[in-house]
């Protein structure tokens, strides 16, 4: 029976707070449909071609609309079990539906690697209870990650509203920091407020 490594990866979504993932991989996996999909793939593959998956590994991006070098790290140590244990490197090859999320660096690094990598092809499944069609999934996203970008300088001008509000009520920017997290305002980049941030943001804001 051949070893494989099953990898996967998503970006960040920080329209919906999707900004960290666990680092349990079990938790990992339930925060995220798409890494979700890639590992049910996989072990199906795995599963049909008697392929034993000896590990798994996920990785998140850092931007929400591109794939980056910082991928390097989680693929060498996938890597590093797989020339350890004689496995595969398993990952679904997003090229293979157009318009979907394509990873560059992945495959550069895919095709320099001194391991054996094995792509499989994005098809649709079943799971959490419905059928998952990459095409339709991701076009849906890319909708929903425009209308997000477009809405940043209204983002930045709701949460310098509230800050100012905070302030002028005697809030520290700790204090005012826990307390936009606490209502839902976010960074105009989706992420939580800290005292460090909120106060670079509110003094150099210009709107």
């Amino acid at each position: 029976m051949r070893k494989a490594v099953g990898f996967y990866w998503t970006l960040p979504v920080p329209w919906a707070g999707f900004t960290k993932l666990p680092q349990d991989l079990e938790l990992a996996i339930r925060a995220s449909r798409t890494l979700r999909y890639q590992r049910e793939v996989i072990r199906r593959y795995a599963s049909d071609n008697d392929i034993e998956l000896i590990a798994e590994k996920a990785f998140l991006e850092i931007e929400p609309d591109r794939g980056s070098e910082y991928v390097r790290e989680a693929l060498e140590e996938a890597a590093d079990i797989c020339r350890k244990r004689a496995a595969t490197l398993i990952l679904v090859d997003f090229r293979a539906v157009q318009g979907w999320r394509d990873h560059q660096f992945i495959n550069d690094w895919a095709i320099r690697s001194s391991i054996t990598v094995e792509k499989i092809a994005p098809d649709e499944i079943w799971i959490d209870g419905y059928k998952f069609d990459p095409h339709v999934h991701f076009q849906q996203w890319r909708r929903t990650q425009f209308r997000w970008s477009e809405s940043k300088t209204d983002r930045k001008a709701q949460a310098l509203k509230r800050a100012w509000e905070l302030q002028e009520a005697g809030f520290s920017y700790s204090r005012a920091a826990a307390s936009l997290n606490a209502e839902g305002i976010r960074s105009p980049t989706g992420k939580e407020w800290t005292k460090d941030s909120l106060r670079k943001f509110v003094q150099s804001t210009d709107i």
